[in-house]
């Protein structure tokens, strides 16, 4: 970077800071000679983007951030993210209502809704081993997860991203639960299609505890022949439940179809566009979002942002474009549970999201500038009377923040021996 070279501080003002997810063609970037080791993650290759591949190209690089001219950036109009209107195949009618319930009180009963659903989870994933599958307790189960998403869908989200527990596996059969009941509420799918899309998530990987432990288990990359073993679980799960009378046709799809990719290059069957299912797609999502953002015995859970960065590269290719603008949008820029620095250089971690204004979510403030403690007060950031808005996400680790302490989350669920 050549700092003689950098932007004023009154150029830089009439500039407009982005997140990724909000550029678009159209728009021209600005390079505003800031130091990488101050802003690593912001790109600063300037010119004019003339399409949309330009603009996954640099998603698909890692950027989280990016300056604009917005006189010379015709594409330019407050930047919604994203601004394409899903069509049939994701189309969603009103807004989920606010919250019912407040965020500290719900909390507590999502997390007991979580711990019943994790419990069933690593029951039928045992049982199924041995031929049994009890489906009884499930309707109740994604039925309870809908209605704490009712009350404050925060609450039953922050738990998904940001509670502890060992159990991954079965943590991660309810997490895509939680986030296909979501998604399927924010598209105002109904009650009936809800919950079918819920029990799809749940019983998304059914067919894993069929594979054979050493492929399923195997801590290296896997041979040609165990991969194609390993593909088979859409279909193994699949055949354990679809003629089940209790279970709508919706919920066997779903499972079979969590891995057929738009462009027609996923498995077992290698469906494009419209072939796959909606409630396959909708899996997908949640699948994909769950797996990227958890936190392993062997990585680190990935940023938000990180992770829709890479899920928006995947529209058009192995994501359903429209769903997953769709998604990014039920999420927010900043879901709960983000660290985030404001324009004032104070640290905060995002409480509450908001759906009309994704960049101006409600933040829980816990550092000043200098590092130093705050008492813990929420700015709504979409307020007429704040004058503060988000600079960038801050990775937890850099911050020294734990969310799940700053929202009060309860403890994981308990650790059963495997």
């Amino acid at each position: 970077m050549l700092y003689h070279d950098a932007k004023t501080a009154e150029e830089i003002g009439a500039l407009k800071l982005l997140h990724i997810l909000e550029l678009k063609a159209g728009m021209y970037v600005i390079d505003p000679g800031i130091s990488w080791r101050e802003r690593p993650y912001l790109y600063m290759c300037e010119g004019m983007l003339a399409s949309d591949d330009e603009v996954r190209k640099i998603v698909d690089e890692g950027y989280l951030e990016v300056y604009i001219d917005p006189d010379r950036s015709p594409a330019y109009a407050g930047a919604a993210v994203p601004e394409t209107e899903p069509d049939g195949a994701a189309e969603r009618g009103k807004t989920p209502a606010g919250p019912k319930v407040p965020f500290a009180v719900e909390v507590k009963a999502a997390a007991e809704a979580q711990d019943v659903a994790v419990g069933y989870a690593r029951a039928f994933m045992s049982d199924i081993r041995f031929g049994k599958l009890d489906m009884s307790p499930a309707s109740n189960i994604v039925e309870r997860i809908m209605h704490s998403l009712d009350n404050n869908a925060d609450a039953m989200h922050s738990l998904c991203r940001l509670r502890r527990t060992d159990s991954y596996t079965y943590m991660h059969c309810v997490n895509v639960s939680v986030l296909s009941s979501m998604f399927a509420r924010y598209m105002d799918k109904g009650k009936q299609s809800t919950r079918a899309i819920g029990l799809a998530g749940l019983f998304h990987d059914l067919g894993k505890a069929l594979v054979p432990p050493y492929i399923l288990n195997a801590p290296r990359k896997l041979s040609d022949a165990e991969r194609r073993v390993m593909n088979t679980h859409p279909t193994l799960g699949y055949e354990q439940v679809k003629d089940l009378p209790s279970l709508i046709p919706e919920v066997p799809q779903g499972m079979l179809h969590h891995h057929e990719c738009y462009n027609g290059v996923g498995y077992p069957a290698g469906l494009s566009g419209h072939e796959v299912s909606e409630v396959g797609y909708i899996v997908a999502l949640a699948d994909i979002y769950d797996a990227l953002t958890s936190k392993r015995v062997y990585k680190d859970g990935m940023p938000p942002q990180r992770a829709l960065g890479i899920m928006y590269e995947m529209r058009g290719k192995a994501l359903h474009p429209d769903m997953v603008d769709a998604f990014i949008r039920m999420l927010g820029v900043y879901p709960v549970g983000s660290v985030v620095e404001l324009s004032d250089g104070s640290l905060g971690v995002v409480s509450a999201g908001n759906q009309d204004t994704p960049i101006k979510p409600v933040v829980i403030l816990v550092k000043d500038a200098e590092g130093g403690p705050l008492p813990g007060d929420t700015l709504d950031l979409a307020s007429p009377d704040n004058i503060l808005s988000i600079v960038s996400a801050v990775p937890e680790i850099t911050a020294g923040i734990d969310p799940a302490a700053i929202l009060g989350l309860p403890a994981g669920p308990p650790v059963v021996a495997q």
